[in-house]
Order: C-alpha cells, then sequence, then structure tokens
C-alpha cells in the first residue's frame, strides 16, 4: 500500500476542501483548551476579585479596561508578527506549542489570592491579569487565524470553525456549570483554595488541547498572489475598502460587550436580584443552548447566508434577553436564557467564518493576504468589547452602592439588572445592525485570488 500517495491525496483534498475529522477536532480542541481560563476569568474573576480577594467595584472595573485596553493595543501587534513568521511547522502553529505552558501559568495566577494589600494589591492583579490576557491573544490569534489556511472552501471552512467554535463553547459552559460546585469541594470551606485548585485543574487541560491542536493540524493554503511575508504597510493595505473586515470587527466588539457583560453578572443576579444564589450553575449551564446552534450554524449558513443567519440570532439573543425580567420564576429565568444563548449560538458559530471570508476578499481586493494582522485587528473588537462589557459592569455595581457581603438595595439591585439585562440587550441588537455591513463588491468570486 502506497501510504506516501495516500497522505498526498489527503493533503489535496484539504487543499481543495475536505479537511478529516481529526483535524477538525484536533483544531477544535486547541479552542477547547484555551476557552477554559478563559471561561472561568470571563464568568468569575469579577466576583473573586470583590467578594473573595476584596477589591472594591471601582478598582476592578478600572483593572479590567486598563488591562484589556493594553491587550486590544497588542493584538495588532502579534498579527504582525504571525505575518512575518516563516517556519517549518508554519507560520501558526509554533505559537500553540511554545507558549501553552505560560499561558497556562498565567490562568492559575489571576485565582491566587496572595496576602497583600494597598498598592501591592492593585499592582498584583493589574499585572496577573494583563499577562493573562497578553498570553492569551498570543495563543488564540494564531490558531484562530490559522483558518483561512487549512482550507479554501468557505462550506468547509463552516463546517471546521462550526466545530472548532462547539468545543470552545463546551469549555465556556462546562466551566460555568462546575466551577462554584468544584470551588465549594475542593476548597473545605476557602473559597481561596477552591478557586485556585480549580484553575490549576482547568490550566492542566489547556496544555493538553493546545498540544492536541499542534500535533494534529497543518498549514497548507498558501497565498495565491501575496508575498509571503508581509510588510506593515501590505498588510494595513489588506484593509482598505474591506468592508466584511469592518463589519466582522463590530459584530465581535459588540457581542463580547453583552456576552461579557451578561456572564459575568449572572452570580450578582442570582445572589441579590431573584435571591437565589442555588441557580448560579443552572444560569450557567443554559448556555449549553449555544452548542447546538454552533453546530448547525455552518450548515444555516451554507443555505440563508452567514449574514441573514447572524442577524437572526442577534435579534433572538436581544428579545431574550431583554424578557429576563418579567418575572424571578426560575423556570422562566432558564428559559429566557436558553433562548437568548440558542440565538446567539447561531451568530457566535459564524464570527471566525465571516473573518475568513474578509481575508480572502482583502486579498482579492488589494492584493495581500494578511491573514494574522486582519484577524488581530478583528480581535482588537474583541477586547475592546470585553474591556468596555467588563468594566461598565464593575463600574455599574459601584455606582449603585454595592458593598460585599451586604444586603442589596434598590439602588444596587438597579445597577445588577442593567448590567446583566439592558447593555447586553441593546449589544446584541447592536450586531445585526452592524452585519449590514457585510457586503462584497458584485464581481468578487471566493477563492479567485487576487483581481486582475
Amino acid at each position: 500500500m502506497n501510504w506516501s500517495a495516500k497522505a498526498e491525496d489527503r493533503e489535496g483534498d484539504a487543499m481543495n476542501g475536505r479537511l478529516t475529522l481529526r483535524e477538525k477536532l484536533a483544531y477544535g480542541l486547541g479552542n477547547f483548551g484555551i476557552n477554559l481560563p478563559f471561561g472561568m476569568s470571563n464568568a468569575f474573576l469579577m466576583f473573586f476579585y470583590t467578594d473573595v480577594f476584596h477589591v472594591d467595584a471601582a478598582t476592578v472595573g478600572t483593572v479590567f479596561l486598563v488591562a484589556r485596553a493594553v491587550d486590544a493595543v497588542f493584538d495588532p501587534f502579534m498579527g504582525l508578527l504571525i505575518d512575518r513568521t516563516e517556519t517549518r511547522f508554519g507560520k501558526h502553529r509554533p505559537y500553540l506549542i511554545a507558549l501553552a505552558l505560560p499561558f497556562a501559568l498565567s490562568s492559575i495566577a489571576v485565582f491566587t489570592a496572595p496576602a497583600l494589600a494597598g498598592a501591592a494589591k492593585l499592582a498584583y492583579i493589574f499585572a496577573s491579569y494583563t499577562l493573562l490576557g497578553l498570553l492569551y491573544s498570543a495563543v488564540s490569534l494564531p490558531l484562530n487565524s490559522m483558518l483561512p489556511t487549512l482550507t479554501r472552501d468557505p462550506r468547509e471552512r463552516n463546517v471546521t470553525n462550526a466545530t472548532r467554535e462547539f468545543l470552545g463553547s463546551s469549555a465556556v459552559v462546562g466551566v460555568g456549570y462546575v466551577t462554584l460546585p468544584l470551588v465549594s469541594a475542593w476548597g473545605h470551606g476557602s473559597a481561596q483554595t477552591g478557586f485556585l485548585r480549580v484553575a490549576a485543574c482547568f490550566a492542566f487541560l489547556t496544555i493538553a488541547g493546545l498540544v492536541l491542536a499542534f500535533f494534529n493540524t497543518r498549514e497548507r493554503v498558501a497565498a495565491l498572489e501575496s508575498p509571503p511575508r508581509l510588510t506593515t504597510r501590505q498588510s494595513l493595505a489588506a484593509t482598505r475598502g474591506n468592508w466584511p473586515w469592518i463589519a466582522t470587527m463590530l459584530v465581535n466588539f459588540f457581542f463580547w460587550v453583552g456576552f461579557g457583560g451578561h456572564v459575568q453578572s449572572v452570580v450578582y443576579y442570582a445572589q441579590h436580584v431573584v435571591r437565589r444564589p442555588d441557580l448560579v450553575p443552572d444560569l450557567m449551564l443554559t448556555m449549553v443552548a449555544m452548542l447546538p446552534m454552533i453546530a448547525a450554524s455552518g450548515w444555516c449558513a451554507n443555505r440563508l447566508g452567514k449574514k441573514a443567519v447572524g442577524m437572526i440570532g442577534s435579534a433572538v439573543g436581544a428579545l431574550a434577553t431583554a424578557a429576563t425580567p418579567l418575572s424571578s420564576d426560575a423556570t422562566w429565568l432558564i428559559g429566557a436564557n436558553l433562548v437568548a444563548y440558542a440565538g446567539l449560538g447561531l451568530s457566535a458559530g459564524l464570527l471566525f467564518s465571516l473573518m475568513a471570508d474578509a481575508v480572502d476578499y482583502g486579498e482579492w481586493r488589494n492584493g495581500f493576504r494578511a491573514q494574522g494582522f486582519l484577524f488581530a485587528a478583528s480581535s482588537f473588537g474583541v477586547k475592546l468589547g470585553m474591556s468596555v462589557g467588563g468594566a461598565a459592569g464593575a463600574w455599574l455595581l459601584a455606582a449603585s452602592g454595592y458593598v460585599a457581603g451586604a444586603p442589596a438595595t434598590a439602588s444596587v439591585i438597579a445597577g445588577i439588572v442593567w448590567a446583566h439585562v439592558w447593555m447586553p440587550a441593546a449589544s446584541y441588537a447592536a450586531m445585526a445592525a452592524s452585519l449590514l455591513l457585510f457586503v462584497f463588491a458584485r464581481d468578487y468570486r471566493p477563492g479567485a485570488g487576487a483581481r486582475a
């Protein structure tokens, strides 16, 4: 049997469109690993800072804003570095293996509460949180921007990206559901100990996911006419007239303003608004509704178009989120969240596939295939959205007079509702509006290379 010929056939299939299930799963498991510490910090770090590490909410908001702003500015430089990287493993894969351990260790550091006070405590949380953000960018950007190098077929990308998003979102859902019960079980009465042990467990799984992604994926698709190593000017040129890229950046921004603000306020909403802290794991588990919709997003997009599917999902997310405060009944809250997350799953499942299309369009329109820079610049929208959503939620708590451990006043309840309901609902509506900008030139054809 000619194994070499079969390997070449598989490489040719991947170049033309078909990827093996193994490669799709490996690509998705990389995202699974990255999203474990990401999901834990996004859902529980504000609560850890305010109620476990005893940092006031206003300070937490400032740390979130400044640290994520630094991270956002770093992203385009990381993208330029990816575009200029040339190794025998490709442009993207080397970062997955080289930074797996540092990223995992930084995810433990943010959930460590050393005996510090005053300026020393502030310096620690700012430094550890900023480092986590920078390393998250340094591993997630190569993984995300690798998608266009796996295959040129837009339909196969939709499916591959849906697999990636499904596994990544599975990590976020799982973290949301099991973290607080594990903190209680493993902490033996100490929330500090519990959070540290849970973070360490997730860090180990993060390393495993990134190692699997490195060894089981391949970068096959080279630029058609674009130079293999782009200058800064050439990378910037790929954004000129690239409306799909602009639209995707805006969608990423508004998604993370809403999603980040909503998720990080679940604990506060359950404890102080509906007075059911036992509902936190169940409300976090409602994110599971995203998974089947993420898995179906590629199929839906292949039939209805990405723009239409994204707008429908965003509108459903906005309406269901706005309906949340109509009742404090557990069944209503769980149902509203399930519907909202189902809608968001349709949109989230397409985010990186949309960006892969923008990479192709930038190459066709401007002659430069700057996938690292375009993904990184779009990631700027993600980080800016996380920065605004996280900071706004914390500042709303601070402005309302929130004090950890104290009974919630009417002002505090109103602030939590704004952070958990109204800000996310408005952001999801803005996502739908942003997709109106996702348009191509009439003579554009996917996979056509640079325009003559």
